[in-house]
């Protein structure tokens, strides 16, 4: 399993100030409205649908950005921004770095920072190995610079996120380490990054849409979550025991049933029972449609990956937290995966860490 244990964010939306965020488990970051809780979230998503690309994705599976300066802080041009991560080496890692001939110990720390500046596309990538830096490279103009272990020039200039092609120098072999270790990272974190924004927010269509299916990345990535995907979870017989345990984790919210379906040629919809009643999904209220793109997630994320939620809160009461978090908690470590949460204030009781932002 691996976990994310350490990210760094400055510049990025609403975090102008360097913010260090140690994961120690499953965690949930609290902060009051405009503190940066939800930079932060969307800082790590950019940075993983980037992954493995030629340059940052700005419209992907987790986020949509329409303006390029919209990501730095002040809406500044001019403006630097970075977003690090540290990864916990997982069994898949030990694998890949021994396909190559490096040897890793599982539990080793592999680090990576990307900083960016839009104005003139300057780029620069760092590379760790427990906290140690292996390798520095910086675009210059068109070009690629290596600056640490040794100054080289690169053979392209280095925009790929997260990707080895970004440190190979053109002369000289100081890049073999920092590629060995971009291309385990890399594939190591294939398929194991899931992303649930404060957009999840469930709602409707009322035509029936065909290729509608459950996304493999997220069922709530920029309120892409509608009740076609609850119907696919209901009707579909490889789905029979996540149907099974969303019903059941539902239960424990007060409510009692929930179906999604055609009620007429081309209209699907939805329906919860509340008290011995059928309503329609859209008068259930907030808390249910922030509540089920999160169950539906829980049960479908796979073992061994990071689940990120942000505003956990959403739609809920202060009493109603505490028992959502610790669902949450208690799926995360029942499968094996980790989840990061974010909210205005900690829950009660929880067994979660807790980090202030």
């Amino acid at each position: 399993m691996t976990r994310l244990v350490k990210a760094v964010v400055k510049g990025f939306k609403g975090l102008g100030r360097e913010a260090s965020i140690n994961f120690n488990g499953n965690t949930m970051v609290v902060g009051g409205s405009g503190s940066g809780k939800t930079s932060l979230m969307e800082a790590l998503a950019l940075l993983m649908q980037s992954r493995g690309e030629e340059w940052l994705v700005l419209e992907g599976n987790f986020l949509v950005i329409h303006e390029p300066e919209d990501l730095v802080y002040g809406l500044n041009p001019d403006g630097t921004v970075t977003v690090g991560v540290y990864y916990e080496v997982d069994g898949d890692g030990e694998g890949l770095g021994r396909s190559i001939g490096l040897e890793l110990r599982r539990g080793s720390i592999i680090g990576y920072h990307y900083s960016f500046r839009f104005r003139d596309y300057w780029v620069r990538q760092e590379v760790y190995l427990d906290n140690e830096p292996v390798a520095i490279v910086e675009k210059v103009g068109n070009d690629g610079v290596m600056r640490h272990p040794a100054t080289n020039k690169l053979c392209i200039a280095p925009t790929h996120v997260m990707h080895e092609d970004a440190f190979m120098v053109c002369d000289g072999d100081q890049s073999r380490r920092a590629i060995a270790l971009m291309f385990v990272l890399r594939n190591m974190l294939k398929n194991k990054f899931y992303y649930l924004g404060e957009g999840r927010v469930c709602w409707w269509k009322r035509d029936y849409e065909t290729t509608v299916d459950l996304p493999s990345n997220s069922v709530g990535s920029d309120g892409q979550y509608t009740v076609h995907q609850l119907s696919v979870i209901e009707t579909r017989p490889e789905y029979e025991g996540v149907y099974g345990e969303v019903k059941g984790l539902i239960g424990e919210l007060g409510i009692e049933d929930i179906k999604a379906g055609f009620t007429a040629p081309k209209r699907v919809s939805g329906y919860v029972k509340v008290n011995g009643k059928w309503v329609p999904m859209y008068h259930a209220g907030l808390k249910l449609k922030a509540l089920l793109p999160v169950i539906v997630q829980l049960v479908l994320t796979p073992p061994g990956s990071v689940l990120v939620i942000d505003g956990i809160d959403l739609g809920l009461a202060h009493d109603e937290l505490s028992a959502v978090v610790d669902i949450v908690d208690r799926v995360a470590r029942k499968v094996g995966y980790q989840v990061i949460m974010s909210g205005k204030v900690a829950p009660v009781n929880s067994h979660v860490s807790i980090v202030n932002i």
